[in-house]
């Protein structure tokens, strides 16, 4: 049986065992969400239990305790480093002169994943601006992507089903302004050949958004160790790059043609 605890990828578990997605989705309303293969795909395996937890408003105890019903194991010896987020506390709602709404709940109906769009808000913020998500749950996969990038944030649930997070910039993180994986010194064809013999390859220039990042991160999971990953990409998945950071890969790329470029994705 499988060995589970805060720190587990909820894609780790499903993968283990399909059961989970109704073992969760039946702990509360928030987590129905999880049944929407869409929003399955972009959020499983980007959060672990306790941040599961904290988007479905529960302790994480609650959703390990279900998941022991249909065979996991529960590893209480570990110890779990809990995450602090920081916040300006020097900056006011009196320096945010102008607060941006953005509700992306139609995005997220119509199956679209709505990470372009926020991103392409918060480049076009001004220091004194705030972004105002409007979404049905916080979206802890972008807030991490986020502090990277020096942003903080604050979270409020005006009503049932409805969660404000306001982002706005931080006066306090001395944070560079790209926040890039690392880009390899060594040539494409050096790496093509050190890893030759384990390469998983993958095809995603057919696919419709938000699905090449979706399948890419899905395949990166499922990766042994010092193996790599060969993605057949139409460009430079751009907003793919800071989340392979987070996740500690480095990558080389090579342009092959017109909508083809060739990415190879390893951890160093």
């Amino acid at each position: 049986m499988m060995m589970i605890d805060e720190s587990t990828r909820i894609s780790h578990i499903i993968n283990h065992n399909e059961a989970a997605i109704e073992i969760i989705a039946g702990i509360n309303s928030n987590f129905r969400k999880l049944k929407n293969p869409v929003l399955r795909k972009l959020l499983a395996p980007r959060v672990n239990i306790r941040q599961a937890a904290q988007i479905g408003q529960v302790e994480p105890a609650v959703l390990l305790k279900a998941l022991s019903t249909i065979g996991f194991q529960i590893n209480n010896n570990k110890k779990i480093l809990v995450p602090t987020h920081p916040r300006n506390k020097q900056k006011t709602d009196m320096e945010i002169t102008h607060k941006i709404p953005f509700d992306v709940r139609p995005i997220l109906e119509s199956g679209v994943d709505p990470y372009k769009s926020i991103m392409e808000k918060i480049e076009l913020l001004q220091p004194t601006e705030a972004l105002v998500i409007i979404n049905s749950f916080e979206p802890i996969p972008l807030l991490n992507i986020l502090k990277s990038k020096g942003f903080l944030y604050e979270t409020t649930r005006p009503a049932p089903g409805e969660v404000h997070t306001l982002l706005y910039r931080s006066n306090l993180l001395n944070v560079a302004e790209s926040s890039q994986a690392t880009k390899t010194t060594e040539s494409f064809d050096e790496i093509r050949h050190r890893f030759s013999d384990n390469m998983t390859e993958v095809d995603v220039r057919d696919l419709e958004m938000p699905m090449p990042m979706v399948t890419i991160l899905e395949k990166l999971e499922q990766l042994g160790s010092n193996e790599a990953l060969f993605v057949h990409h139409k460009k430079l998945p751009q907003y793919l790059i800071p989340e392979l950071q987070n996740r500690g890969y480095s990558y080389v790329s090579q342009e092959a043609g017109f909508n083809n470029l060739k990415l190879i994705i390893y951890k160093p």
